[in-house]
């Protein structure tokens, strides 16, 4: 049986106590992250999170906070939010939820295609600030790893596998 220790906007943990042992597993709130795609390139953003201490390039992301919305209105609204973008084509292409790993990331990743500016500012009610954003290539995005201007995390694996899979597309 589980038991929830801590449950707050964002994470949730709990004990699950299986024979003898302890486990702690923690679920994140679903997420979104969003990888425009142009020309095999990505768009990432170069971010300045208030409670962080450096900015750093990442993908355009978000929480599903908004009960009444699904996880592509989400993408939707992030990508306008973040990078002032609108796309006329979407898809899913990679979902992480593991609801009984240890640490659930629930991360729904998107594609999108047919880019356009928007033509007016769509407000970020985040407190971060987006210093910049930039289209990437797959080497060019290996030297912001090498260079350690990104981390290389579970986004960024996704992101990578995108543009693998662009780079070989004939």
């Amino acid at each position: 049986m589980k038991n929830i220790r801590y449950e707050g906007k964002y994470i949730t943990l709990s004990e699950e106590v299986i024979g003898t042992h302890t486990y702690e597993r923690i679920t994140l709130r679903a997420g979104v992250n969003v990888i425009p795609v142009k020309d095999k390139k990505v768009l990432l953003i170069k971010e300045k999170r208030t409670h962080e201490d450096d900015p750093r390039w990442k993908v355009v992301s978000g929480w599903c906070d908004k009960d009444e919305k699904t996880p592509l209105s989400h993408a939707q609204e992030e990508l306008a939010e973040e990078a002032n973008m609108q796309a006329e084509h979407w898809e899913e292409v990679y979902t992480t939820n593991i609801p009984n790993a240890t640490i659930n990331p629930n991360v729904h990743y998107f594609t999108c295609f047919g880019l356009s500016e928007l033509s007016y500012i769509h407000e970020n009610p985040d407190s971060c600030i987006i210093l910049e954003k930039k289209w990437f290539s797959f080497d060019e995005l290996f030297e912001l790893i090498n260079t350690k201007q990104t981390w290389m995390d579970h986004s960024l694996m996704v992101v990578l596998w995108v543009l693998y899979n662009q780079k070989n597309e004939h």
